[in-house]
């Protein structure tokens, strides 16, 4: 019996002893949340609000738990027995209940009408982040168009989709012409700049669905959905006469150039790839065939 009551003894103490314990978990948490906050304030994003929420609900469960701590205390011995008193006045009673009340309409507040719409806001503008990055990997650097691995994807659906409904779907593969004595002559920034412009006049020339890209080096490429060959050779001969026509000027240098051009029709090809290099053969003819000259791949 002496063992029991012991025991029981004990239990007033540990049950006015336990809302300190909890008061001192609480006070770790809110101060990991300042440090933590303090020294990385600015990589949190909108996860500072859910800290915010977290460091109130912290205050909140201090409060309440200094409160009944103080209050179970007097009654068990631990402090004066007039906190109890001081602390059982029915209207001082209700203080953690509004406080309650009070730190949970903060909460609510912040997680609905400002967490909330800030983590949308982050959430899209992260994901246009994302795809402005992935765009930027799929453009050459200096002309802004397709680089030849997004161009021979977006290529190869247009191929897919033409031979599964029957549309009719052309290529052009442009060349600049003699490119080399050009940056020889006037450097490279001037040939970068022809690069440029040619690169500018094909797509201020191509229609909304058609997708130009290109390969590399002064090689362009200009895919025509719904374009039959004849019409694509005539968009061919408007380019090479833009282009035959265009001055372009580097700082006092003005400088003209042609291109050559080669045209496939996807018809005629058993993929993507045959189709790219049977423009590629054409191509190749109206260089050898004197350059500045538009020629049709041809099965025959």
């Amino acid at each position: 019996m002496p063992h029991i009551s012991s025991n029981i003894s004990l239990m007033p103490i540990i049950t006015a002893s336990i809302y300190w314990v909890i008061v001192s978990i609480w006070l770790i948490v809110l101060a990991t949340i300042f440090t933590l906050y303090s020294r990385n304030s600015r990589s949190f994003g909108t996860t500072r609000l859910l800290l915010l929420v977290v460091g109130i609900d912290t205050l909140r469960n201090i409060i309440e738990n200094v409160y009944f701590g103080l209050f179970f205390g007097g009654q068990y011995g631990l402090f004066p027995s007039a906190v109890t008193a001081l602390l059982g006045n029915p209207f001082l009673l209700i203080v953690p209940k509004v406080v309650n009340v009070g730190a949970g309409c903060i909460v609510l507040s912040v997680l609905l009408l400002r967490w909330l719409p800030e983590a949308v806001r982050e959430r899209n503008s992260a994901e246009r982040h994302a795809e402005h990055l992935k765009e930027l990997a799929a453009r050459d650097g200096m002309t802004g168009l397709w680089n030849r691995q997004e161009f021979l994807t977006l290529a190869d659906v247009e191929w897919q989709r033409s031979h599964r409904y029957g549309r009719q779907l052309s290529l052009l593969m442009l060349d600049i012409d003699q490119f080399k004595s050009i940056n020889d002559r006037y450097g490279h920034a001037a040939g970068d700049e022809v690069i440029m412009r040619i690169a500018n006049v094909c797509t201020a020339q191509k229609r909304r669905s058609d997708i130009i890209g290109r390969l590399g080096g002064e090689e362009f490429v200009l895919l025509l959905p719904e374009t039959s060959a004849s019409d694509a050779h005539l968009v061919a001969e408007r380019l090479r006469n833009i282009i035959s026509h265009e001055i372009i000027t580097v700082g006092v240098t003005e400088i003209t150039t042609t291109i050559s051009i080669g045209v496939s029709d996807a018809a005629h090809g058993a993929s993507t790839t045959e189709f790219v290099k049977q423009a590629d053969v054409a191509l190749y003819q109206a260089k050898n065939s004197g350059r500045n000259r538009v020629c049709d791949f041809s099965l025959a």
